[in-house]
């Protein structure tokens, strides 16, 4: 992405949300993985950006989004076990138009899978990428 291009917030834009795994195994899989979220941004230009807190992808998806100046929402668990977890991903996929999941190859869990498993069979539109 270009210094000079338009990555302000579109009020009628989509409600993005970004999810994916904490850890990768890749090397430098955090720098694409930035490298697709700009991307995401400057090509969506989404009027609110929303994550579910947590390390990793969650993380570097809000700090990404509130530099290039869009609105962020964090989706915090109630707790922090499956029940609270399966809670969390299930008010991202209601409160957004469109998911991006970015994903480990090995990842143990499948937390951020099934969050946009879920948001496709509610009709959204899903971008998944696995480094």
């Amino acid at each position: 992405m270009k210094a000079t291009e338009d990555c302000s917030p579109d009020p009628s834009g989509p409600v993005l949300a970004i999810v994916g795994s904490r850890r990768f195994e890749v090397p430098n899989a955090m720098l694409y993985a930035d490298t697709i979220i700009r991307h995401m941004l400057a090509t969506l230009h989404p009027s609110l950006v929303i994550s579910g807190g947590a390390e990793g992808i969650d993380t570097l998806a809000v700090n990404r989004a509130d530099l290039a100046g869009f609105p962020v929402k964090e989706f915090l668990p109630e707790t922090y076990d499956w029940p609270g977890f399966r809670a969390r991903n299930l008010l991202i996929v209601d409160a957004c138009d469109m998911l991006v999941c970015i994903r480990c190859h090995a990842a143990e869990t499948y937390g951020s899978g099934w969050t946009a498993d879920r948001a496709k069979e509610r009709g959204k539109r899903v971008y998944t990428f696995t480094l």
